[in-house]
């Protein structure tokens, strides 16, 4: 049964534009799959692998796992990037695949700014298996009775903006983004489902908006991440991120759906990372609201190697 109800609170979403997408990670250097202006926006290039699980009381829950490649090229001012993601909530699965170009653009007095543009595709492929559903009424004509796979493709796009061109330790900066998703009004008619369901893709949108404080080899990094969608689904989630360079990282955040996460992580730079260095993370989350006893706790582990090309 509760599958039954965490599955359809998820399609009714979809028939009343709500949010489609996964939710923003709260690791910092993922962002890039939700706006592409931040795609490798610093001068190292970057491969990661990201697993979260929500709501562990619930059979079913929603679950997401991504792996992402993000490499900038110095000499032409630009970066390009890619990811793969699954999200799921059973029995409906969304695969996306993206790719992201960013063009950076310095200016002020020495150069030091620098606005990004970013651009992105996507091919997500929807599958919903109303076969595996939990029910009360076989005989309901508006439930699903057969398997559902349908591919669409769309498109996003962004802004980001920092007071340095680099991301170095010496020098204290701030930061801006702006970026819309699913820019492109496709329809996904599920036509195994008794009503034959027709799904339309609704546009997404998000801002962030932080400073990195900088004291010798320590760093403080307090920003704001907002997230919007069609039918005036917003959200918000405000963190604070603290990073000792070559060693440890730590950070909290709380979201306007009264979660919180706790992450921390380690950095290893050594002869086995060579010239890189290696990032090893997790996070978990609870909801202090009403519900969260309910809901269970949730996890997130994140691990990349970084590389200064």
């Amino acid at each position: 049964m509760r599958k039954f109800i965490l599955a359809f609170c998820l399609f009714f979403s979809w028939q009343l534009q709500g949010q489609q997408l996964a939710d923003h990670s709260p690791f910092f250097d993922a962002g890039f799959i939700w706006n592409p202006a931040m795609t490798a926006a610093w001068d190292y290039w970057e491969l990661g692998v990201n697993y979260r699980q929500q709501w562990t009381g619930f059979e079913g829950a929603p679950r997401t796992a991504s792996i992402s490649v993000q490499y900038p090229f110095l000499d032409d001012n630009m970066s390009m990037g890619g990811y793969f993601m699954n999200d799921e909530v059973s029995p409906i699965t969304m695969n996306n695949i993206g790719l992201s170009y960013a063009y950076k653009m310095a200016f002020g007095a020495r150069g030091t700014h620098q606005l990004s543009i970013g651009l992105q595709a996507t091919i997500s492929q929807l599958y919903a298996d109303g076969l595996e559903l939990v029910i009360n009424d076989e005989g309901d004509p508006l439930l699903p009775d057969g398997e559902n796979n349908k591919i669409s493709p769309n498109a996003g796009l962004g802004l980001f903006y920092t007071s340095v061109s680099k991301d170095e330790f010496d020098e204290s900066f701030v930061f801006a983004g702006l970026a819309a998703t699913q820019v492109l009004p496709t329809n996904l008619l599920l036509d195994q489902f008794g009503s034959e369901a027709n799904l339309k893709r609704a546009m997404h949108g998000n801002a962030t908006f932080g400073a990195r404080i900088v004291e010798g080899d320590l760093f403080v990094q307090p920003s704001i991440w907002v997230n919007y969608s069609s039918g005036n689904v917003l959200n918000g989630t405000f963190a604070v991120l603290v990073e000792q360079r070559d060693a440890f990282w730590g950070g909290i955040n709380l979201s306007t759906n009264k979660t919180v996460g706790i992450q921390a992580g380690m950095i290893v730079n050594d002869e086995f990372t060579k010239d890189g260095s290696l990032r090893i993370g997790m996070l978990g989350s609870f909801n202090i609201g009403n519900f969260g006893k309910f809901r269970g706790l949730g996890y997130e582990a994140y691990i990349a190697y970084r590389f200064e090309p």
